[in-house]
């Protein structure tokens, strides 16, 4: 009953135990009542049977096949003097339907004011001259809401009709049927599949079962009213990096998470086999992720997620030393204790707890009691302590606050922090922190310090007695030389018989 064109058919034939065994077992038509298993053609023959069975072949369902299907089988015993049997029972076959078309949707999903193609291919096979028939109805549909013709067309020599929708923002379903005129028949199909055209926000989010939503997390859309994954493949050429990290940095900045910090591609085995969407490939410049091209709506087989971590979530830590904060430059004198602070302030992971099941045994006198227990702890990470770009220390720490270290030996250098958030499930590490440049100052010995104030003191005193001193005396004996020389022979360097004063010099 409703055997669809270009469907195969399965035709089974039962040889009896009283058989002139080995034997062929062939299919055929019965076109005539004086037809003999000698005169008729046969479609398919098995190969040698040796015992009684039961022989299954496949008929496809085309006119050449219609009628009535016999089988007979033939002895390849060689004495026998006719080695073959009669018809069996016939089984009429009669092609009455087509199979249903498929409807698909181009892009899918679409976002509200978007475009889409609407499509209902023909499933039926290698076949020509059909009609296909496109129908709508409007959603919600309502009890009594009946289809709406929206168009057909008689197709020779392709498979497909489509309609386009622009601008789209009313939720509308679609459904299509075939039929054709075929071997004086007309056959019809059954409705197609319904195909919802629903425009969508597509609001996105970064989650994580152990988190919840914050700025780092697996990317997932909502679309039909339900949070999906977004499926990501592997990243085998630039252009596929690039515009991964492209739709992370519209992810960021759309959920007001910041920039990026990291990404990567993660297996979830709680996800892996669920209808998700296809990659996201933004260009960067899109203020929404719904505004990038969005892969097709598939089954996520063996494939990853996209994973994503924004600055928001694990922001700059802040490096600070104990009573002087975070400067920039510190001075200490030689070994001398200082204690250095490390501290992250995310507010999108305080409060929240990591959940992990616990099977606990118990076992008494007569039977062994199981039971789950749940431990919440917060989340694990550790703070990364570097000297001069070098790894100095990690604290392991069960929150994110601050830790701290003390140096007393060799202080002196560059110091910056980063922390790791172990409990994420790709352990992103944030940017470093500020730096802070410690030096040691050592001060002078005393000894030479105060000989050189005395030397400085003895050379002061000198210098007064020679300037002071003996200038006034000098001052004084010159005055008593007359200021007219009555003696040339005392004055020839002095034509004009002028004496130089000291005071004047």
């Amino acid at each position: 009953m409703n055997i669809e064109l270009n469907t195969l058919v399965g035709v089974s034939c039962y040889t009896p135990r009283g058989a002139s065994y080995p034997v062929t077992v062939s299919v055929g038509r019965l076109e005539s009542p004086s037809q003999t298993p000698e005169t008729t053609e046969a479609w398919v023959t098995s190969e040698v049977v040796h015992y009684s069975k039961t022989m299954d072949f496949t008929i496809p369902a085309i006119a050449k096949y219609e009628g009535k299907i016999v089988c007979w089988y033939q002895s390849t015993r060689t004495e026998l003097k006719n080695p073959h049997s009669e018809f069996s029972n016939p089984v009429t076959l009669v092609v009455s339907a087509l199979r249903a078309p498929i409807v698909s949707l181009h892009p899918n999903p679409f976002r509200v004011g978007g475009n889409y193609t609407v499509y209902c291919n023909s499933t039926s096979g290698p076949v020509t001259n059909f009609t296909l028939s496109l129908y709508y109805r409007n959603l919600p549909v309502t009890p009594g809401t009946n289809w709406t013709f929206a168009g057909s067309l008689f197709l020779t020599d392709s498979h497909n009709i489509y309609i386009r929708n622009t601008n789209a923002v009313v939720p509308i379903e679609f459904s299509c049927d075939m039929e054709m005129l075929y071997n004086g028949k007309v056959l019809s199909s059954p409705k197609s599949n319904i195909e919802k055209a629903i425009p969508e926000e597509l609001p996105v989010r970064l989650w994580e079962q152990s988190l919840g939503e914050t700025c780092l997390g697996y990317l997932d859309v909502k679309f039909r009213g339900e949070w999906q994954p977004v499926c990501q493949k592997e990243v085998d050429t630039e252009a596929d990096a690039s515009a991964v990290i492209a739709t992370a940095k519209v992810v960021c900045k759309e959920l007001g998470c910041g920039r990026v910090l990291k990404w990567g591609r993660v297996l979830d085995n709680n996800r892996q086999n669920s209808f998700t969407l296809g990659g996201i490939r933004c260009s960067g410049k899109e203020e929404k992720t719904r505004d990038c091209p969005m892969g097709e709506i598939e089954f996520c087989n063996k494939r990853s997620f996209l994973y994503i971590v924004c600055s928001d979530a694990l922001p700059l830590p802040k490096l600070s030393v104990m009573n002087y904060g975070p400067v920039s430059k510190l001075y200490v004198k030689e070994k001398q204790n200082v204690e250095i602070s490390c501290s992250v302030d995310s507010t999108y992971l305080k409060g929240h707890y990591v959940t992990h099941p616990i099977h606990t045994c118990t076992l008494n006198t007569v039977t062994l009691n199981c039971f789950i227990i749940t431990l919440q702890i917060l989340f694990l990470g550790e703070f990364i302590f570097k000297k001069d770009g070098v790894v100095l220390r990690r604290i392991y720490a069960s929150k994110i606050s601050s830790e701290s270290i003390t140096e007393s030996d060799k202080v002196g250098g560059e110091y910056e922090c980063v922390y790791q958030l172990d409990s994420s499930q790709i352990k992103p590490v944030s940017q470093p922190s500020n730096t802070v440049f410690i030096y040691v100052y050592i001060p002078p010995d005393p000894v030479p310090i105060v000989a050189g104030v005395l030397t400085t003191v003895i050379g002061i005193a000198i210098m007064t007695y020679i300037c002071v001193y003996r200038t006034a005396t000098e001052e004084v004996q010159g005055n008593e030389f007359p200021a007219h020389s009555q003696d040339p022979a005392t004055n020839t360097e002095n034509p004009d018989h002028n004496v130089y004063i000291p005071q004047q010099l």
